[in-house]
């Protein structure tokens, strides 16, 4: 069987809620088709065209070719690419979710801190007890 292609998502690694997101969707990847880059390094912020405030307002995508989506439309890409939820990706793909999907995203990218169920951002003392998932 062929590997599949990588999809390359640069997310904020310091970000609870990102890291949240990443924890709910890596056991859907049955086909390890997902990595996961933390923008907050410097290596992997230089290895992208966007400056540090683009990649803090959303998450980005760059699919094997070298194709960059960001916000909504990433997330549509990485349920996509998962074996169990591609429906989910394709549908989200499609008007009239297409539509206002981006409006939802910025909302809950610019609330993420404030959703319940969501852990809270860490501060230097809460961080060193918190594990990030891997």
């Amino acid at each position: 069987m062929v590997a599949a292609p990588q999809l390359e998502i640069y997310y904020d690694g310091s970000c609870a809620f990102c890291q949240w997101a990443r924890a709910v969707i890596e056991p859907w990847d049955t086909h390890s088709r997902l990595s996961f880059l933390d923008y907050n390094d410097p290596q992997v912020a230089a290895s992208t065209a966007f400056s540090p405030e683009e990649l803090d307002r959303e998450m980005h995508l760059r699919d094997p070719y070298g194709v960059w989506t960001a916000g909504f439309m990433a997330w549509a890409g990485v349920l996509r690419v998962l074996p169990r939820l591609a429906w989910l990706g394709w549908l989200l793909g499609r008007p009239p979710l297409r539509w206002f999907g981006p409006s939802l995203y910025r909302w809950v990218a610019g609330h993420r801190n404030l959703l319940p169920g969501i852990p809270q951002p860490c501060t230097p003392e809460s961080c060193a007890s918190r594990q990030r998932p891997t």
